[in-house]
């Protein structure tokens, strides 16, 4: 199969943005270049952005890359990733965004830098594009179907009161690492609901060091301000004073935990942003006033031989489009505000010397979409927006600026965090260890599909709940295709070597071979398990 071009990405993104763009990351990365401080809370260290202050982008260590140079460099041959015996990896950090999709983060320049730091998937794919059941599989290293964590409530068989009944918690990444006596930490959201209305709010589940996250009593967390916090087991209630914002409360306790940390570890961050309804630091409202949503191929459009569900909806008015815009707006200022905990966080790795011995991990727990296929605003469709998300990794031996657009998912950071960290890795796990990947894309025996299925609808009162979601459906993603099943509702085929924007629908003028050959795969991932996926997702 054909791979798509390395920089295909850059194509949703407006040539004049590309020209904005500074360069040098990776080579100020390994100099260490200081940077300007411009807010200080204890534990956390902010850099402005340039869109904050006005000015130019400026050459430091979270500069950005200029995207009008040649194509990222291929990766380094194998044998380069971990085996290096300067600097080998020794830990593990997971920063994990909500609802980061790749044409929000290529348009923060201080994230699109990252792809220079580090080896870059461009074909990482979620189970399912919503929060509980992708983080369940990023825990659990399963796909859907067999996690069985279909959605974030309870009453449609989801959310962590699902997770904990099925007793999962007992058995996924942290459970593993700590038998491995590896040190861990959460920081952030956790599964939808945690912990529950049966367990009190101070419940600590198993595995984890360290952990905090949000919890009820008072708001939501998704607005920043006025909600409950679960530190280790001490609930403390935080307002809307200066201090509260959750974003910088979670990213200075990040800080101070790396600053005592013991060798092995893993950390997960896990920030709640750009979530709707967008929350965003003070320092950050206004600096992105007047952005336009992306007008790809894909906005507003309509395809050729639409699904049913899709070929109902009418094209987006004129006020709805300003609608759109002003959700970008906002969208992308919390995502400068998400940029800040990332810079701090690489800054404070830095500074206690484990950013030469950390493999870092950026990624999202899924995508969104706003204004494309006459969507005005959501998630959970098998479309590139919600369903393929940005991820880095970063660290010794992994080369920076590489790319790799082998198929690759959520189900492979579980594997690859364990086999780093000297854990055991269940049998019955699905995904793969993504390291001999990156050390040898063309040699590397690999899949050549995933997996990512919408098992139950959101409901009123979701944070996610949308009254134009995709029906249930399971969909193959290879290099080349889209192929979608929507079970009685049809079937849907999109050419990727023609069609990247997943447009026009030509399961009916593409060969029956071809067509059989993907409705077997599908077919076969749909029902796999543990060893069998690996085998489903090679045929």
């Amino acid at each position: 199969m054909a791979a798509p071009s390395p920089n295909h990405l850059e194509t949703l993104l407006p040539e004049a943005r590309k020209r904005s763009r500074a360069a040098g990351i990776a080579k100020l990365f390994a100099a260490g270049l200081s940077v300007a401080v411009v807010v200080a809370i204890p534990g956390l260290i902010v850099q402005p952005s340039p869109q904050a202050t006005g000015a130019e982008p400026v050459a430091s260590a979270t500069a950005a890359p200029d995207s009008s140079r040649s194509p990222a460099p291929a990766p380094a041959p194998a044998g380069s990733v971990v085996e290096s015996e300067v600097s080998p990896i020794k830990n593990v950090v997971l920063l994990l965004a909500d609802d980061l999709d790749w044409p929000l983060f290529q348009e923060v320049p201080r994230l699109a830098a990252l792809t220079q730091a580090g080896t870059t998937l461009t074909n990482f794919v979620v189970t399912e594009s919503l929060c509980c059941p992708s983080r369940a599989s990023i825990l659990r290293s399963q796909y859907v179907h067999n996690h069985r964590v279909e959605s974030n409530v309870p009453e449609t068989g989801g959310g962590w009161d699902t997770f904990y009944r099925l007793g999962h918690q007992k058995d996924n990444l942290p459970t593993w690492l700590s038998a491995a006596k590896v040190s861990t930490a959460h920081i952030g959201k956790y599964l939808n609901g945690f912990p529950g209305r049966r367990l009190d709010p101070a419940y600590l589940p198993p595995g984890w060091d360290h952990f905090v996250t949000a919890v009820r009593g008072g708001g939501s967390p998704y607005d920043g301000y006025n909600y409950s916090l679960n530190s280790g087991g001490v609930i403390s209630r935080h307002y809307a004073g200066q201090d509260d914002f959750l974003e910088d409360v979670l990213t200075a306790d990040t800080n101070r935990w790396l600053e005592t940390a013991t060798t092995p570890f893993f950390l997960e961050f896990t920030s709640y942003l750009p979530h709707a309804p967008a929350p965003t630091a003070a320092r950050n409202l206004g600096s992105r006033a007047g952005a336009q949503a992306p007008r790809g191929a894909a906005f507003n459009a309509t395809g050729t031989d639409e699904p049913d569900w899709l070929r109902s909806l009418p094209r987006l008015t004129p006020e709805q489009l300003a609608g759109m815009d002003e959700l970008w707006t906002r969208r992308l200022e919390s995502a400068e505000t998400l940029a800040d905990s990332f810079d701090a966080i690489m800054s404070q790795l830095r500074t206690t010397g484990h950013l030469d011995d950390t493999l870092v991990i950026v990624t999202s727990d899924n995508g969104y979409h706003v204004g494309t296929h006459r969507l005005p605003s959501g998630k959970h469709t098998p479309y590139r927006e919600d369903s393929v998300v940005p991820a880095v990794l970063i660290g010794p031996g992994i080369p920076a600026g590489g790319v790799v657009s082998s198929m690759t998912s959520t189900i492979d950071l579980a594997p690859t965090i364990a086999t780093v960290l000297g854990a055991a890795v269940p049998n019955w796990v699905d995904g793969r260890d993504l390291l001999p990947l990156i050390a040898s894309p063309a040699s590397a025996p690999w899949r050549t599909g995933v997996l990512t299925e919408n098992l139950k609808a959101t409901l009123p009162g979701d944070p996610d709940y949308s009254d134009s979601e995709a029906p249930a459906y399971q969909a193959l993603r290879t290099e080349d295709y889209l192929y979608v099943s929507y079970g009685d509702n049809g079937v849907a085929l999109y050419d990727l070597r023609t069609d990247p924007q997943e447009i026009n629908n030509v399961l009916r003028s593409t060969s029956p071979e071809v067509v059989a050959r993907l409705a077997a795969q599908l077919a076969a991932l749909s029902a796999c398990s543990g060893p069998g996926c690996r085998v489903a997702d090679s045929l």
